[in-house]
């Protein structure tokens, strides 16, 4: 088998309504029941991830209308007339808190949206298999990231004061224009 080098890519969108929104989705976060998350991979003190998939989550319902405009702007980045979301989670981190390297199974990407990151050092890393090296994110707070699922990556230990929340959700972008796609197959 032979390797080629692909280098790495993300996207992030700046979510320019986050200052008018991270206080309502914080507010809609506190109405979820605090539910922690504790493995040897994973320690979370406030997620939804455990939460029945019918349970309601006004958050989300908020959130989405909110990123509809950006969502619909990735659709067209990648040529593509759909996209599907698929779950929808947030997490809180306190000071020794941490989510470990992991991937998303069964979708083509993740996303993370930045709702609280009051501290640099707590940017999403990703690894590069390759080069066998972390790449930390050039991300901030209002930011909304989006990567192939199959990345490894991590929310490295909070060791701040300072609480960090994320709101994540998998997706899809199929239904490809075909024209595009046959002017970038005759490019090669």
């Amino acid at each position: 088998m032979k390797i080629e080098k692909l280098e790495s890519f993300y996207i992030v969108n700046t979510i320019k309504e986050h200052k008018n929104i991270k206080t309502d989705l914080l507010n809609l976060i506190e109405k979820i029941p605090t539910t922690e998350l504790k493995t040897n991979e994973e320690n979370i003190v406030h997620t939804d991830w455990n939460i029945p998939k019918d349970y309601k989550r006004e958050y989300a319902d908020y959130f989405f209308e909110c990123i509809k405009p950006y969502m619909d702007k990735m659709s067209e980045f990648f040529h593509s007339n759909i996209c599907e979301i698929h779950n929808v989670w947030f997490q809180q981190y306190k000071k020794n808190n941490k989510h470990d390297w992991h991937m998303h199974e069964r979708t083509n990407f993740t996303n993370i949206y930045y709702l609280e990151m009051p501290d640099e050092n707590m940017k999403t890393e990703l690894y590069d298999i390759l080069n066998k090296k972390n790449i930390t994110l050039n991300v901030k707070e209002g930011d909304m990231v989006c990567f192939p699922a199959h990345w490894l990556h991590r929310s490295k230990i909070n060791k701040g004061e300072n609480r960090k929340t994320i709101i994540s959700f998998n997706c899809d972008f199929y239904d490809v224009l075909l024209k595009w796609l046959y002017q970038l197959i005759m490019i090669f």
